[in-house]
């Protein structure tokens, strides 16, 4: 039976899972902290008062946004769907996902691997610390586990029993639908509030009508479009880091949809990190330092997903004997540059809705200068809009990263 677990209750829980009592050692002396800062889940962190070195994390949905509060109900099921992904994470791409020590669907409980050794990429990232492994490793993870879960690797049957297991996801789309793709672009109570950023983003993103159009493009992509498991809220808080790993953490979000929705948000992310460190860097290192990973991201990612497809002779999209070897190069060709076209338009999203909507970024929401943090949102929607118009004459990520590039060597320091 379904219960909120608290500091006391918490201790009496993981003593009766043998698995997990084994990792944490004697579990007469527990100490219980919480850690998370999300915006959905509580998450703790549980050692062993003798052996701090033996531990594990905990995390639990309860029925509303941890965010908010009880006034915004929410079904617990996101921990089903974590619970499932993260399951076939550890499968998919094990180097790069915690261990699961123990999963609960009835009490929407997660114990898993605790990563002590790792801070999250976020607030390593707005310390300035670079991390060499972080765009390689997310490339290979994306291209994984998109691949391995898409018609283009596994059977029609399988694959249709595997979407099954995510389908009913339904509340955490809707809030993607409208946090990322509606409510940002129109005058609406969740939005957060910035005054010469709100000016700015009435007169000239509210109102333009062919970025609009193009948000709602994307909107239908996303809801019509079943390519491979998403992560769905891949982003540099859902990163755990340190100078030679990266693992990705909370896929409550887990969904069949576009490919290049995962690529597009944590490029995106890259970016603001970058937009923050027009103010916080004293020069532009950091700043090209960011950019770079973005384009590491997508080149690891295609080249890997590109061998994963090479070595996979027969699947649900493609047999033997359909497509000679040049069809299928010019197939495979046309198919990467419309996904590159896609993913720079799901980053144009991203970059708008944690601008304008309900969860913005740390890197710029943590600033406290109102005037400065406005000016940094403002380059972050003109990137955005810029990244949208562009986004179907990309012909490779060169464009994409020559692009950027461009805009951020003509922002000043702030």
């Amino acid at each position: 039976m379904y219960q909120i677990l608290d500091r006391n209750s918490i201790c009496d829980y993981l003593r009766s899972i043998p698995a997990v009592a084994a990792v944490l050692g004697n579990t007469d002396s527990l100490e219980v902290a919480e850690i998370g800062d999300g915006n959905l889940n509580f998450v703790y962190r549980i050692s062993n008062s003798n052996d701090p070195s033996r531990s594990v994390i905990l995390k639990q949905a309860v029925p509303y946004l941890r965010m908010v509060g009880e006034e915004w109900p929410l079904s617990r099921d996101r921990m089903t769907y974590e619970i499932r992904a993260l399951t076939l994470y550890n499968q998919l791409a094990p180097d790069f996902v915690p261990r699961i020590y123990h999963a609960d669907e009835a009490m929407s409980t997660l114990v898993m691997q605790c990563l002590d050794e790792h801070i999250i990429l976020r607030n390593g990232l707005i310390a300035g610390i670079k991390y060499p492994n972080v765009g390689r490793q997310v490339g290979e993870f994306i291209a994984k586990t998109l691949f391995k879960t898409s018609a283009f690797s596994m059977g029609s049957q399988a694959r249709r029993q595997l979407m099954d297991r995510f389908t009913l996801n339904s509340e955490l789309c809707k809030l993607t639908e409208e946090f990322i793709f509606t409510f940002p672009y129109m005058e609406h109570s969740s939005n957060y509030s910035n005054e010469s950023t709100d000016r700015w983003a009435q007169e000239h993103l509210r109102k333009n009508s062919a970025y609009k159009l193009n948000i709602l493009k994307f909107k239908e992509l996303f809801i019509a479009k079943t390519d491979a498991l998403l992560h769905a809220d891949l982003h540099t808080g859902s990163l755990m880091v340190n100078q030679d790993e990266t693992y990705v953490i909370d896929m409550e979000f887990a969904y069949f949809g576009p490919f290049g929705f995962d690529v597009g948000k944590i490029m995106a992310n890259f970016w603001m990190c970058a937009t923050s460190h027009l103010h916080r860097s004293p020069d532009r290192e950091m700043v090209n330092w960011l950019i770079d990973q973005s384009f590491v991201v997508w080149q690891v990612f295609a080249s890997e997903f590109l061998k994963l497809w090479a070595a996979q002779r027969e699947s649900a999209m493609l047999v033997p004997g359909l497509l000679n070897e040049a069809e299928l190069d010019d197939y495979k060709r046309h198919f990467m540059q419309r996904l590159l076209q896609e993913t720079v338009g799901f980053a144009a999203c991203s970059m708008a809705r944690r601008t304008l909507g309900i969860a913005g970024v740390a890197d710029i929401r943590g600033i406290e200068d109102p005037e400065v943090r406005s000016v940094l949102e403002i380059i972050n929607l003109e990137l955005s809009m810029r990244l949208m118009e562009s986004h179907d004459s990309v012909e490779s990520i060169r464009d994409v990263v020559g692009l950027v590039s461009e805009f951020y060597g003509a922002q000043p320091n702030i």
